[in-house]
């Protein structure tokens, strides 16, 4: 179904949509739903629908979707998405914007460098304000969850955030289980961290 024959309200609609997919790459059926307040499932499952000669998709617990090509020439998108193996990942950081909507700042795969050191956050964020490191842990050995922490702590130490930013930001960890979330927060020591599970930004 092309722009041209549809409503000014539709190609709003479609035009935000779309822009959505630019921004976070994958989402799912309900990640669409909750993002647009588009009501109930079967309403989501339409619009996307109608709009399938802009989207790829395929299915993963349930449909997840991303821009085609035609879909990028739409909105003046040059960035290709391809399915890889950490597509469960992204799916929960998306999770996050969807359920915190930052609409402030919104920074995935943010590289912080200082002194010799570096550090990739999964995403930096802005929150009323407050900036927010956000970590999204999913099957990764706990000893690398143990070391990008201590590199926070550097961070947090070094002084050099403060000095740019004001506030040293808190840490969003979202991981995959009650058993995991014990043992992140453990770790996480003297920090200002939240550990939630994936269930809690539903």
């Amino acid at each position: 179904m092309t722009l041209m024959n549809l409503s000014q309200a539709k190609v709003s609609r479609h035009m935000e949509i779309l822009q959505s997919f630019d921004t976070l790459g994958f989402l799912t059926t309900s990640q669409v739903q909750q993002l647009h307040n588009l009501g109930g499932r079967r309403n989501t499952t339409r619009i996307l629908s109608d709009m399938a000669e802009y989207l790829s998709s395929f299915f993963l617990d349930e449909k997840v979707y991303y821009l085609n090509a035609h879909g990028r020439k739409t909105i003046g998108s040059t960035t290709i998405r391809r399915r890889t193996i950490q597509i469960h990942h992204t799916l929960i950081r998306n999770q996050v914007y969807v359920r915190f909507r930052p609409t402030e700042l919104w920074k995935p795969e943010h590289v912080i460098k200082w002194d010799d050191k570096q550090l990739v956050t999964d995403a930096t964020f802005r929150l009323n304000g407050q900036y927010v490191f956000l970590e999204v842990d999913v099957t990764q050995p706990m000893a690398a969850n143990e070391r990008k922490i201590e590199l926070y702590r550097e961070l947090r130490e070094s002084g050099r955030w403060q000095q740019k930013y004001g506030v040293f930001p808190s840490i969003l960890y979202v991981t995959v289980s009650e058993y995991r979330q014990k043992r992140l927060r453990a770790i996480m020591g003297d920090l200002k961290a939240e550990v939630l599970t994936v269930a809690d930004v539903k």
